[in-house]
């Protein structure tokens, strides 16, 4: 059984297992298990200590990542179902490979290309953006796409071009329907932050990122007056307004981006007053 198996490896002679290319597949076939302990505890568990600490040969993890690449579509159509645990938990496989072979370039430029545009297409077509699932665990499928994203960005192979369309996929993130009809409560908003301070190691500018925000607030204006104070805005709003609170508190730990802080506190300030004034 391929829990018990996983219970008992043994690191030190892991490289020497005959079967260890099986052992990858059969993660691989069960990366999306149900079982939050076999899929989260100790598939990914497993992978991550075999890519971290180089126990894998770069034809191995190559393999890896093309299966999780393709993984990442899976049922992406759908609102609600079992496969977003093989998408979400493929695209934290694939972030762990991106940010070793960011240490160590090994992949082939064309995986590598093919994977950041990856990472942006699945967070644009994600549908089931489920945080914890009561009897099978974290799916959390916006907070790991974040995770790979933000992975993608730090490559020194993204090409800075893809600035707007990560910002867009941010935007729309926040914006994306729900199937439990509330607002992130799994620190979604936290994770995309990551994706933004990615960006800023690249390059983004102070001036594109408070030109970005002002859409951000200006689409849920623009959902304000469509809806009126209906429970949808309310949860869009809620997303809004804790990121970019968080996101102002990311800035000002570092020190950086002082004009694009006042900004957001001139927004923050803005919706406290709509919110609160009745007749607005």
């Amino acid at each position: 059984m391929l829990k018990s198996e996983l219970k008992a490896i043994d690191f030190d002679t892991v490289l020497k297992h005959d079967d260890l290319n099986n052992l990858i597949e059969r993660m691989l076939d069960n990366i999306g298990s149900i079982d939050p302990e076999l899929r989260d505890t100790l598939i990914f568990n497993t992978y991550g200590k075999l890519i971290v600490e180089d126990y894998l040969t770069d034809n191995q993890m190559e393999h890896i990542i093309e299966v999780c690449r393709k993984n990442l579509f899976l049922g992406i159509e759908e609102r609600e179902s079992d496969l977003v645990f093989t998408r979400s938990f493929s695209a934290l496989v694939i972030g762990l490979i991106l940010q070793k072979d960011r240490q160590r370039p090994f992949l082939p430029e064309e995986i590598v290309l093919k994977t950041i545009e990856g990472s942006i297409k699945y967070l644009n077509l994600e549908k089931d953006v489920r945080g914890y699932v009561e009897g099978k665990g974290w799916a959390h499928s916006i907070a790991h796409g974040a995770d790979l994203l933000a992975e993608a960005v730090r490559h020194p192979s993204f090409n800075n071009g893809l600035f707007f369309e990560c910002l867009e996929v941010i935007k729309l993130c926040l914006f994306k329907e729900t199937t439990t009809k509330t607002p992130f409560v799994d620190d979604e908003e936290e994770r995309l932050i990551f994706v933004l301070e990615a960006l800023i190691g690249k390059g983004i500018t102070q001036n594109e990122l408070g030109n970005w925000i002002l859409e951000v607030s200006d689409t849920l204006q623009d959902l304000k007056r469509k809806e009126g104070y209906s429970l949808n805005f309310f949860w869009k709003k809620s997303n809004v307004i804790t990121f970019l609170r968080g996101l102002y508190f990311r800035l000002l730990h570092k020190g950086e981006y002082s004009e694009l802080r006042k900004s957001i506190t001139d927004i923050l300030q803005q919706w406290h007053n709509q919110l609160y004034s009745p007749s607005e």
